[in-house]
């Protein structure tokens, strides 16, 4: 039921993903152009999940050996592409165009990734600290995305300055859980009372999807937020 609910996500917010790249291509690129950006995107999405897919199924991952496996494999590349995509001037007019309110409404997923990290906890793969139970406060970032998107964007009474703060501390809590799950997995002697974190079983597909693309998702959405909150005209 957990691996099933993990794809289901997956799938789902990987279909927003393309469905966004090409609505903010329509706006902004002429047709044919914009038709090219959406089979890119497409193809883009569905190598780079068969790639997480593939090296999670042969094992690759399942290991608590240095150098770190799933931060090098996944998160890495991912990190990189969102520094070279944001960076580059030929992107600022598409990062213009994206519908700032649905950057923040699609962070209601993680309200789901909680319930599934917690599902795992209670079968001995995950630490009670990586949960909302624990330091994970995740959840609370999934429920006030509603609240943040509705006042912030629909009835557009929230400055600025509680977007950005908003957006900064999305990014803390998914620093928090990063470094609870990498610390458990390859240094567990920094707790005097280390809790279990199956690197074997989480390692696997299709668990990898959480490093390997919806937490990358996550932090690429508010990093867009951020970008489109500090250089829009006040």
């Amino acid at each position: 039921m957990t691996k099933a609910a993990f794809l289901l996500l997956t799938i789902i917010m990987a279909s927003f993903a393309w469905y966004g790249t090409g609505t903010t291509a329509s706006r902004t690129l002429a047709p044919g152009k914009a038709k090219r950006i959406r089979i890119i995107m497409l193809l883009s999405l569905t190598g780079w999940l068969a790639y997480v897919s593939a090296i999670s199924l042969a094992g690759i991952l399942q290991t608590a050996s240095l150098p770190p496996r799933i931060p090098l494999l996944l998160i890495l590349p991912l990190f990189s592409f969102m520094f070279w995509f944001v960076s580059r001037k030929r992107s600022q007019a598409f990062i213009t165009a994206i519908p700032a309110a649905w950057l923040v409404y699609a962070q209601s997923f993680r309200i789901v990734v909680e319930l599934l990290l917690h599902a795992l906890y209670k079968q001995g793969m995950l630490p009670r600290m990586g949960t909302f139970e624990g330091y994970n406060f995740e959840i609370v970032i999934g429920i006030t995305a509603l609240l943040v998107g509705y006042l912030g964007y629909s009835r557009k009474v929230l400055p600025r300055s509680i977007l950005l703060l908003w957006n900064c501390a999305g990014l803390l809590t998914l620093a928090i859980v990063v470094f609870i799950f990498v610390s458990h997995a390859y240094a567990p002697g920094i707790y005097a009372h280390p809790e279990p974190l199956s690197i074997t079983d989480f390692g696997a597909f299709p668990f990898t999807l959480l490093a390997g693309f919806l937490m990358p998702l996550a932090v690429f959405m508010h990093v867009l937020s951020i970008r489109k909150l500090l250089h829009t005209p006040a």
